[in-house]
């Protein structure tokens, strides 16, 4: 069984998660270690994703880094059995990816939803976002990618004049695939029988514009992805921060 999803609705999905996990940008106000007052902006960030939501037992917590305009950040789970405490010398971002204690998790796996199509696209767009949480330009990767639903101009070989030096995008010219131009090109769902699966068809300009596939497998239960990305074509040298 598949389903695709309407372009206008999911990017509609993405700009309401921006806006709501947006903090307020102060130079130097923040460190690495856990800071309460940015949780709040990681609890609105979910409540954007109305299929989605906090396994009983786990609360959320976030960080950010910040300095000369450039940022990161993180959020993370944690149960509600046993809660931190932000003077521990083991309870930094930098430690994030580590294994810790049962009691804090990626954020993730301490997600459950209503099981719909829709909720493991959403959990594909949560997920990217999250990594997203509180960065700034160089900290960014994700905000300049752009979801597809049809082939852009320049890869579909519409050309126009100029194209180069108005938009920064390459002509036709300069594309080159490497894989077979898809069938299609909208948000997909996909029940494989044992697995759920998301394809988007990405544009990604930062570095070297190219067109992508991630395809996002999750196991039946869990709102844990795998990702596969699959380099479609290449296009120009794209944007560099």
């Amino acid at each position: 069984m598949a389903e695709l999803f309407s372009i206008t609705r999911v990017n509609r999905l993405r700009r309401a998660a921006v806006k709501a996990g947006k903090i307020p940008y102060k130079e130097g106000e923040w460190a690495l270690e856990y800071q309460p007052i940015v949780s709040r902006f990681a609890y609105d960030l979910l409540s954007v994703f109305d299929t989605l939501w906090l396994k009983p037992g786990f609360e959320l917590q976030a960080s950010v880094y910040w300095s000369g305009g450039n940022g990161n950040g993180s959020i993370w789970a944690v149960s509600t059995d046993t809660r931190p405490d932000a003077s521990d010398e083991n309870f930094k971002l930098e430690d994030k990816s580590m294994d810790r204690s049962r009691e804090f998790v990626p954020l993730m796996q301490a997600i459950e939803g209503d099981g719909s199509p829709w909720s493991y696209l959403s959990a594909s767009i949560l997920s990217r976002e999250a990594e997203e949480f509180g960065a700034l330009w160089h900290g960014c990767v994700w905000s300049d990618q752009e979801i597809l639903s049809k082939p852009p101009p320049q890869a579909d070989g519409q050309d126009s004049v100029g194209r180069r030096k108005s938009t920064g995008v390459a002509p036709v010219s300069e594309w080159r695939w490497c894989e077979a131009v898809p069938h299609t090109w909208q948000p997909t769902y996909a029940d494989t029988g044992t697995n759920s699966e998301v394809i988007l068809h990405i544009y990604n300009p930062v570095g070297g514009e190219r067109i992508y596939r991630a395809t996002d497998t999750y196991s039946a239960g869990s709102y844990v992805c795998k990702t596969e990305d699959s380099i479609l074509c290449w296009g120009g040298p794209g944007i560099i921060y």
